[in-house]
C-alpha cells in the first residue's frame, strides 16, 4: 500500500492518494484520493479509508475461505 500526502499551496489544501494491490476489494488494483483544509482531517480520512479496505478484504476472504 502506498500513501502520499502533500500540501497544495495554490488551493491551500492537504491532498492525499492511496494505492494498493494487496487490499484491493476486488483483488486487482485500487486507488483512492482526497483533500482537506486541515492536515488532521486529511490524516483521519486516510485512516478511515484504510480501515474500510481492511474490513472489505477480511469479509471477502472469509467468504472465500482464505486467511490473510
Amino acid at each position: 500500500m502506498r500513501v502520499q500526502i502533500w500540501h497544495s499551496p495554490g488551493m491551500d489544501e492537504w491532498r492525499w492518494s492511496l494505492y494498493t494491490r494487496r487490499y484491493a476489494p476486488k483483488g486487482d488494483y485500487h486507488q483512492e484520493t482526497g483533500s482537506r483544509k486541515e492536515i488532521r482531517d486529511a490524516m483521519n480520512d486516510v485512516a478511515t479509508t484504510i480501515e474500510h479496505l481492511l474490513d472489505q478484504k477480511e469479509k471477502t476472504c472469509e467468504l472465500e475461505g482464505i486467511n490473510i
